[in-house]
């Protein structure tokens, strides 16, 4: 009867035993997903740098509105979206000044909710050879239509589009983009980007919607991340993405391969092969993991 009872004690030992066993595992952080959180967030900037420019050059486009040297009208102000846009043409000025003004918020026709004001001063529209297009933010703001939280776009934050074409093109357009942006979080974090990229601007035909940015290979851009550590992102195979797939709440590069260096550890992302989905593979320090952002 002894021996009956001790296994059972040991028995009981045991099952108690792996459970904490598994609670302990269950628990435990998923270091992998804080590992890749740079990644996340340096697409987030990486996206929300290109859909200001879509905006930008939308605007531009679709507005029947003359940027003339000569032109001498006075200010100009009509509705764009959901957002209001004033027009200082550039007459005899070597600039003119385009303002974007979303208010305290509204919805766009992505669904996405902005708020605060873009500020555009240009040389020529961007399509024009050797245009020149600088950006300026003011408490401006960009809510997901799933999220009840806005992530900010620090004041301080500029971008610098440049057309480096020297004849005029209706198929394809080469950018290069000086970038200095700094997104801001609800949990008081951020998350700093810097750097140049090259850029291809394709299916320039229609709107923001069907156009296709693709930044070069060789591209980079530093920061700091949500905990203070510096990184940095290189592109190791060309990045594309698709407007199309923005408007349907893809905010990520359907194809290419980003390289990131932070934390003594090396990550890599591959986006696939151009469809418009969620998935992502990302390695980091060889382990291997397939994903959705």
């Amino acid at each position: 009867m002894k021996t009956i009872q001790y296994f059972q004690f040991a028995i009981l030992g045991l099952v108690f035993a792996t459970a904490g066993c598994k609670k302990d595992k269950d628990s435990e952080p998923d270091t992998f997903a804080a590992d890749q959180q740079v990644a996340v967030d340096g697409n987030r900037a990486d996206h929300e740098s290109e859909d200001v420019s879509g905006l930008e050059d939308d605007i531009m486009s679709k507005s029947d509105i003359s940027f003339a040297r000569t032109a001498t009208e006075g200010d100009t102000n009509f509705s764009y979206d959901c957002a209001t846009v004033t027009l200082v043409r550039r007459g005899s000025n070597p600039t003119g000044k385009l303002t974007v003004d979303f208010g305290t918020g509204c919805v766009g026709s992505d669904g996405r909710t902005r708020k605060g004001i873009i500020e555009w001063t240009f040389t020529d529209r961007l399509r024009n050879p050797n245009a020149i297009i600088s950006t300026t933010f003011k408490d401006y703001g960009v809510r997901k239509n799933s999220s009840d939280n806005y992530v900010m776009v620090d004041n301080a934050s500029t971008k610098k589009t440049t057309n480096m074409n020297e004849v005029a093109s209706t198929t394809s357009i080469v950018l290069k983009r000086e970038i200095d942006m700094k997104l801001n979080f609800t949990d008081g974090t951020s998350f700093s980007h810097k750097g140049t990229k090259n850029i291809v601007l394709t299916q320039l035909s229609g709107d923001r919607w069907t156009r296709v940015h693709t930044v070069l290979a060789g591209s980079q851009q530093n920061g700091t991340d949500r905990k203070g550590r510096n990184y940095v992102m290189s592109v190791s195979k060309d990045l594309v993405r698709k407007g199309e797939c923005a408007k349907l709440g893809f905010y990520k590069p359907v194809s290419g391969i980003l390289t990131i260096t932070n934390d003594n550890k090396t990550k890599s992302i591959d986006f696939g092969n151009g469809d418009c989905d969620g998935e992502v593979t990302v390695t980091i320090n060889g382990k291997i993991r397939r994903t959705r952002w």
